[in-house]
């Protein structure tokens, strides 16, 4: 902060982080999401860690991102140290963090437990939240509460590996029963993710209609709920990318959809966080019932070498491909408003600012509704209906009340509309201080601003000087200054010899005037002068006038010799005078001691 009469600097407010105009996340800023069954490390390590390469580099949606969340199946407890060094690999400069990661001796040999690794960047987990949820044949359901950095909603995640084989739809319902029951208990409107692999051999299977059953928890399938089997969906088949089993990873070729990503409906109504685009890394839906690399594989169009490469290393990295889910994320609220709005004068048009941008940096993100009001000395509401990204904003002009001289302590509401927004609701601050206008006096003790001066200037004494004192009458610190402009009216015979400099406060100003009476001549001379001045330059300022009403009266106190009676010129009168004293001493004009005919012609010569 600074003074209130100083030249404020500017605090910007982004919320999340601090910025110029920019709240800025490395890479893009949508979440994709990676689920993968890695067959508890039984592939090929080196072709693992060159498919979470190709996860970072998938442009298949028009865009690229290293994964936020990889949640994997089928891992060990001595797997994990493992998957972390191929993510480190992978993945140089983005940090990885294990989440809450649960095991048993029993996972262990049921198939593995499950791994979240989620980019800390991005995201946090709320540890106390993770629940192991049995789902039978000695395996777990994870519930991992994961929030994204700079919002507040909760976001659930459950992975699942439910008993694999045909005959046990049974023990797979069971499973999602423990699932839908832990679920069906979050809040409604909990965001929930699943994914997992769930061994669902079609859509009419007991589990799998009972995870899309009613209830808080209810699962929406982003591919619909219609039969997934047979050659027409193999764009969407996870198992296998191998059609013979080798080296402990089973095969059989691309021809069932058992690694699966649900949600509840609140990540599908494309608001906020929402699913944006799905796919199976690799899968072109031309490999049904075969090996993902028989053949040319055309996953990316027109790139045949990458997609062979891709293919490649899926074949030899597990028994099922990953799946990749890309979600748009939320609006983040970014907004500036000056700290100090700085000193005005009552009655101004104050214009108070705000600032509003959308901050979430990326390829996928929420439109932005923001609404501003203002209060506590702040009038004035509007609404964005999207804010813009950054580096661009919006700007709301709300109002300062300058109705009353004091200080204010001014406050904005901002309140976001959108759902899932990062700082939907919060307050911003500023300070101003309201003064009062200048009050221009001719009299420091009471308060004139018009005025009457009698001059008198005879004329033989030449040019007279004449200064005014001009007062801030009943100044204080709530009370502008005031500075000089000009004097209106001023007549030939009156000169402005000095003028006040810099600003009129608590101390007078003088302004100086010098008359010239030879220029008026003999006379009295009425001269009306208007003196302008200012406010001192800050918002609201007006002008002021003082009115000089001058009175200057010249007269003429020299002799002229005849003149005898002293009315100012020789006529008949001076002559009658002048004849009663003839031979007489009085009324001499020459200076001999008597009155003749030398005096005679000196009156007659300046007769008139």
């Amino acid at each position: 902060m600074i003074s209130k009469t100083g030249y404020p600097h500017p605090v910007i407010i982004w919320i999340g982080c601090i910025l110029s105009l920019a709240v800025a996340f490395p890479c893009s800023a949508q979440l994709r999401c990676v689920q993968w069954n890695v067959a508890r490390l039984f592939g090929d390590t080196t072709a693992i860690q060159e498919v979470f390469e190709a996860l970072e580099a998938d442009d298949k949606p028009g865009y690229a991102t290293a994964p936020h969340l990889y949640i994997f199946q089928e891992v060990r407890t001595d797997d994990v140290d493992v998957l972390a060094g191929l993510l480190a690999a992978a993945h140089p400069g983005t940090n990885y963090t294990l989440g809450t990661f649960t095991s048993s001796s029993g996972e262990d040999g049921s198939g593995g437990a499950q791994a979240l690794f989620y980019r800390s960047d991005r995201i946090t987990e709320v540890g106390f939240a993770h629940r192991d949820i049995y789902t039978e044949a000695g395996r777990r359901t994870d519930r991992w509460l994961l929030r994204l950095v700079g919002y507040s909603f909760d976001l659930y995640v459950y992975s699942s590996h439910l008993k694999a084989g045909q005959g046990f739809d049974e023990d797979r319902e069971t499973g999602v029963d423990a699932i839908r029951s832990d679920s069906d208990s979050l809040p409604a409107g909990s965001h929930v993710i699943y994914v997992g692999d769930y061994n669902f051999y079609t859509n009419s299977e007991s589990g799998y209609q009972a995870m899309i059953a009613p209830g808080v928890g209810q699962a929406v399938d982003p591919l619909g709920t219609s039969n997934w089997t047979g050659s027409s969906n193999a764009w969407k088949h996870t198992q296998s990318p191998r059609l013979q089993t080798i080296d402990s990873l089973v095969g059989g070729g691309m021809d069932d959809r058992f690694d699966i990503h649900m949600t509840t409906s609140g990540l599908q109504d494309g608001a906020g966080l929402a699913i944006d685009s799905y796919r199976a890394l690799g899968n072109d839906g031309n490999h049904y019932n075969t090996s993902i690399n028989a053949g040319n594989n055309t996953y990316y169009p027109g790139q045949l070498a990458r997609s062979n490469a891709l293919a490649d290393a899926i074949y030899d990295a597990s028994d099922h491909i990953p799946v990749v889910v890309d979600y748009q994320i939320p609006a983040l609220i970014s907004s500036y408003l000056q700290d100090d709005q700085g000193t005005v004068i009552e009655g101004a048009n104050v214009n108070v600012p705000v600032l509003v941008a959308n901050g979430a940096q990326g390829d996928l993100v929420d439109n932005c509704p923001v609404y501003i009001e203002g209060s506590s000395g702040i009038f004035g509401d509007d609404t964005i209906f999207n804010a813009p990204r950054l580096p661009d904003f919006d700007t709301v002009n709300l109002l300062l009340d300058t109705s009353t001289v004091g200080d204010i302590e001014g406050r904005v509401s901002i309140q976001g509309l959108g759902q899932d927004m990062g700082n939907a609701s919060y307050e911003l601050s500023t300070i101003a201080v309201v003064i009062a206008h200048a009050r221009p006096s001719f009299s420091g003790a009471q308060f004139v601003q018009s005025l009457a001066l009698q001059e008198d200037c005879p004329l033989a004494d030449g040019a007279r000087q004449l200064s005014v004192d001009l007062f801030n009458y009943g100044y204080s610190s709530n009370q502008a200054r005031m500075t000089y402009d000009s004097v209106e009216g001023v007549p030939a015979g009156v000169t402005i010899t000095g003028t006040p400099g810099g600003l009129i406060g608590p101390t007078e100003g003088q302004l100086e005037l010098e008359i010239d009476p030879a220029v008026f001549g003999v006379g009295d001379h009425l001269v009306e002068l208007t003196i302008l001045l200012d406010d001192q330059d800050l918002p609201g300022a007006i002008g002021h006038q003082l009115d000089l009403d001058l009175l200057v009266v010249v007269e003429d106190d020299a002799d002229i010799p005849g003149d005898l009676n002293g009315d100012g010129q020789v006529n008949g009168e001076d002559l009658a005078v002048l004849l009663g004293s003839w031979s007489t001493p009085a009324n001499d004009i020459d200076g001999d001691g008597t009155v003749d005919g030398i005096d005679l012609a000196i009156l007659l010569g300046n007769w008139g």
